[in-house]
């Protein structure tokens, strides 16, 4: 710790030289002359201590009874503001005076602070980490690292505390000080944002490449196509949702064909629970229902071809033998 002179001596003079009028020498004043007048110190600095013209008033910080105040490290002057959290923890100026001794001695020691031995009992390992935490300012308890959710969380991202208590538990293992800690929590937060926006980055470049090769292969029959596969993956106990399978092209188009291989009367209505349907409420649902994968063909919008199918699919629900 560097030390700097509170008071500074002064002669009253300026910088009067030897040849300037009024000036008093030790030889001057020996050899008859009048005394030399004793420098008169300067003022006490006031302020904040950081090399400005003033010094901070560390008594603001003082209780009635000598103790620190709550958040009285909130006013520590800029230079000191970094050390907060390691000056917070003393209750006193005396307790401070003490760890800075105490850290101070182990400085000077630290030629002979070897880390323990592989076969070193838990006690002396864990004398050795008091001594660490002491010098680096790391809390005696892992509740007391607090560490705090990022301002600019990114929204990709969801905090959970657990994690962060495991991690504030990792961090006290190794000795981590606390600000430390706040900053690899921060730094890891970027950096599984950036992850997560170049994974999601490549997925939509994969589900538009996928989505042109489909509308490429079916034109205008794309959307009800889609419509057809989508139905048979659910019939067939597939997840419509799943990234991996549902935004592939192939096997989407391999829903497709299923789709014929099925009775058409299972691939009416809006989910599986349309199969339980009997005939004729099945041919309304693909009459009144647009979400029904032929009520678009049935209503004519996908060519005379499809309409005849649905058509054809419509008279044998309702019964009616077409031959």
């Amino acid at each position: 710790m560097k030390l700097f002179p509170r008071f500074l001596l002064e002669a009253e003079g300026g910088e009067g030289g030897s040849n300037g009028g009024g000036g008093q020498t030790l030889l001057g004043g020996a050899a008859g002359g009048s005394p030399a007048p004793a420098p008169t110190p300067s003022p006490a600095p006031q302020g904040n201590g950081d090399g400005g013209s003033t010094a901070w008033d560390f008594r603001s910080s003082l209780d009635d009874k000598g103790n620190f105040k709550p958040g009285w490290d909130a006013g520590l002057p800029d230079d000191l503001k970094p050390s907060a959290a390691a000056l917070a923890k003393y209750p006193n100026p005396l307790e401070l005076m003490r760890g800075h001794a105490n850290a101070s001695k182990l400085i000077g020691q630290k030629s002979t602070l070897k880390a323990p031995a592989p076969d070193a009992s838990p006690a002396d390992v864990e004398r050795f980490n008091a001594q660490i935490r002491e010098v680096l300012g790391v809390p005696a308890k892992v509740e007391d690292y607090k560490i705090a959710k990022p301002d600019k969380l990114p929204d990709s991202l969801t905090w959970n505390e657990a994690e962060v208590g495991e991690f504030a538990k990792l961090a006290h293992s190794l000795n981590i000080p606390p600000a430390a800690a706040q900053k690899l929590v921060e730094f890891d937060s970027q950096r599984m944002a950036k992850m997560h926006q170049a994974g999601q980055s490549k997925l939509d470049e994969f589900v538009k490449s996928q989505e042109a090769e489909l509308r490429k292969d079916w034109g205008a029959d794309f959307d009800a196509n889609l419509g057809l596969a989508a139905k048979a993956a659910q019939v067939v106990g597939f997840d419509i949702n799943d990234n991996e399978l549902a935004n592939n092209a192939k096997f989407v188009k391999a829903m497709l064909t299923v789709s014929r291989l099925i009775s058409p009367d299972k691939l009416v209505g809006s989910d599986k629970s349309s199969s339980v349907m009997d005939g004729k409420a099945q041919a309304e649902d693909i009459r009144r229902n647009p979400n029904n994968p032929w009520h678009n063909a049935y209503m004519g919008s996908e060519g005379p071809s499809r309409q005849q199918e649905a058509s054809s699919l419509m008279a044998r629900l309702n019964g009616v033998n077409i031959g």
